[in-house]
């Protein structure tokens, strides 16, 4: 073998070398700590994951963006990650009981709506059939069904916009009169009004190992401990004593103020993930208060992926190098952003599976700092397209 052809070689094992030690950085990149795993679909659709407490714990990365989800082990499911507000609204209907839907004398048909609950109501919403029919009609009230008051004089209703306008009113019963003497009768469905309904979210609780009270200096100070690092959104207390207080208190450098008479329920303006948690509270100059417990609440968290029946899926996390994924299903947020079926996974279908050692923040070596990699790649392809080029000078030359 010559000189040269020894040369070539050793360029070429050192390329490989390089390459083996990147695609080894990229494996490890992948590597993650928990796994929960879903076998319980019972048919195909997109589904709420419940994210737990222990698995949102486990999670490493900001945004928890190291969460992957797989069929059979083998093909990434793309997903959205979701959290629910202590609150939200959602559309609602109230619908009202229809007395009388039929046509009367003279052209005309007659719709009659019970308002039940006697409480006033302002507007109601006609639900009709498709139709671009514009008709004439007006509003009377009555209590009896017999003796009928005026509330809205003769106007042009408007299918495509079905909401009426009322004068505010209590009456027990609604009438529209309609006249269909041009055109044929609009096919009237019901009556409601629209509105937005406020629930709130039941937050998680999140498992506590103990509890320390302690008062010093007019100030309560509070350290729960947990069994790991868990992320808390919102605290709860349950205070005995005394009658009638208003406290100042202190968390994670948030304030906020417990007073008698209400839920003292505590909403974070930022999650804690922590596994010791401090709380104090000023005092002044009043007696400590008597706090029976804290309780510690994680809002539910939810990834929202398209699952198949009979597949089994994987769920992995806990890698703090792992950026976030892109999908396609960000441009559909808005229509998955609404009450999906929901899918949760037990306690033993979770587990700890890996501890991936984090990067260290200062040194390197050659073989594991990429930035030296790719230069020892780039150097290499220059030394090898200029040992090309001479060898094939010196071949023309012999020629």
């Amino acid at each position: 073998m010559t000189n040269k052809n020894k040369k070539l070689n050793f360029l070429l094992i050192i390329f490989l070398l390089c390459s083996a030690s990147l695609t080894a950085q990229e494996i490890a990149a992948k590597e993650f700590s928990w796994q929960a795993v879903i076998t319980n679909v019972p048919r195909n659709g997109f589904y709420n994951i419940l994210l737990g407490p222990g698995l949102i714990s486990g999670s490493q990365a900001p945004g928890y963006t190291d969460f992957r989800i797989y069929q059979d082990k083998k093909t990434e499911v793309p997903y959205l990650l979701k959290k629910e507000a202590m609150h939200y609204d959602i559309a609602s209907i109230k619908s009202f009981a229809v007395i009388e839907n039929k046509q009367v004398t003279n052209g005309t048909s007659s719709f009659i709506f019970s308002n039940a609950t006697s409480q006033p109501i302002n507007y109601v919403t006609l639900m009709v059939k498709n139709s671009w029919v514009s008709k004439s009609m007006n509003v009377t009230g009555s209590n009896d069904l017999k003796q009928w008051y005026g509330l809205v004089p003769d106007f042009f209703f408007d299918p495509t916009k079905p909401q009426i306008n009322l004068p505010n009113t209590d009456y027990k019963y609604i009438r529209l009169l309609i006249n269909d003497s041009s055109s044929a009768p609009l096919n009237i469905t019901g009556a409601g009004q629209y509105y937005n309904e406020q629930k709130s979210t039941s937050p998680l609780p999140v498992p506590s190992s103990g509890i320390n009270i302690r008062h010093a200096n007019k100030t309560t100070i509070i350290k729960l401990a947990f069994p790991k690092k868990y992320v808390i959104d919102n605290l709860s207390f349950n205070i005995t004593a005394p009658t009638l207080y208003k406290r100042q208190a202190w968390v994670d450098g948030e304030s906020f103020t417990l007073t008698s008479g209400q839920s003292n329920e505590v909403v974070l303006a930022h999650e804690v993930k922590t596994d010791t948690l401090e709380i104090r509270i000023d005092n002044q100059d009043n007696p400590p208060l008597k706090i029976e417990d804290v309780n510690a609440w994680q809002l539910p968290r939810y990834m929202a992926a398209y699952l198949e029946q009979g597949k089994s899926y994987l769920i992995l996390t806990g890698n703090a190098n792992l950026t976030a994924p892109e999908y396609d299903l960000t441009y559909f947020a808005d229509s998955l952003n609404k009450e999906l079926p929901l899918i949760s996974i037990p306690n033993e279908q979770m587990k700890y599976i890996n501890n991936p050692k984090p990067s260290p923040a200062k040194g390197f070596t050659l073989f594991t700092s990429q930035v030296w990699i790719w230069i020892a790649i780039v150097g290499i392809i220059a030394l090898l397209g200029f040992m090309a080029l001479r060898m094939l000078k010196e071949m023309q030359e012999k020629k």
